[in-house]
């Protein structure tokens, strides 16, 4: 999988010929890779193999930057949500810092960036996705200015549409079997990068500074990924003080609720 900064993509880095098809897009935060945002990354692969399927994302969720005290982490952090779109089968994925003169790019700019650097094709977006300075853009206007676009209904759960927020929701209140189905899979913690200080007979990995959602304290029944080894071991780990206490000396990448 090629990963392209917004800066390369801007200086022509899918223009050299490597991509002669040219591109089928999604765009999105795509926080926790969930059963929405699998929905759409499934329909640009209706263009393949003539398009390259590709992922716009952000380098740090923009909530972050626009509404900090609404801001409560992430599902998954960037490493771990690229390991999941490389498994999902996409291509290439164009990485955005949203900050700085990208905030102020309008909607029509950008749409237009994407057909003239990024060879567009064919492009999906979610029924409520927007885009540009103030959110001036909406689906409407995107269908106009590239009309092989798909607008695709959100995924439901429960009565309601499947979203980060939802998920967020639910894990921090402890609800990990609701937020297990939206997702689509089990709920996990990304270790991997992290500092982790001994603590006893284990090791202690402090997260929520690092941007991501953590259930309550408490003890959790888990299955543990040994940093750089496949397969993964059932431990009890305890969640307190904004991290996570593991019982083994062995550097973890992630854990995986047992729900």
């Amino acid at each position: 999988m090629r990963v392209l900064d917004w800066s390369q993509f801007m200086d022509g880095a899918l223009l050299d010929g490597s991509f002669p098809g040219g591109t089928a897009m999604t765009i999105g935060v795509f926080d926790g890779v969930h059963r929405g945002h699998q929905a759409l990354i499934g329909k640009i692969f209706q263009w393949a193999p003539g398009c390259i399927p590709t992922v716009i994302t952000f380098r740090q969720n923009p909530k972050k930057v626009l509404h900090p005290r609404e801001y409560q982490g992430d599902i998954v952090a960037l490493d771990r949500k690229m390991i999941i779109f490389d498994a999902l089968g996409i291509e290439l994925v164009i990485l955005i810092d949203f900050s700085g003169d990208f905030s102020k790019l309008n909607g029509k700019d950008f749409i237009g960036y994407l057909q003239s650097r990024g060879r567009l094709k064919f492009l999906v977006v979610g029924s409520n996705f927007r885009c540009g300075y103030g959110l001036d853009t909406g689906v409407s206007e995107i269908k106009k200015l590239n009309p092989e676009t798909e607008v695709v209904p959100p995924v439901m759960e429960g009565g309601f549409s499947v979203s980060s927020s939802r998920i967020r929701g639910a894990i921090s209140s402890g609800n990990l079997d609701k937020a297990a189905a939206l997702l689509g899979r089990k709920v996990e913690i990304d270790l991997a990068g992290l500092s982790s200080l001994p603590q006893g007979d284990g090791l202690f990995y402090e997260v929520r500074s690092h941007d991501r959602i953590l259930p309550p304290p408490g003890r959790y029944t888990v299955i543990f990924y040994e940093l750089y080894k496949s397969g993964g071991l059932e431990r009890e780990v305890l969640i307190k003080d904004g991290g996570v206490f593991i019982p083994s000396l062995n550097q973890a990448d992630r854990i995986e609720f047992i729900i």
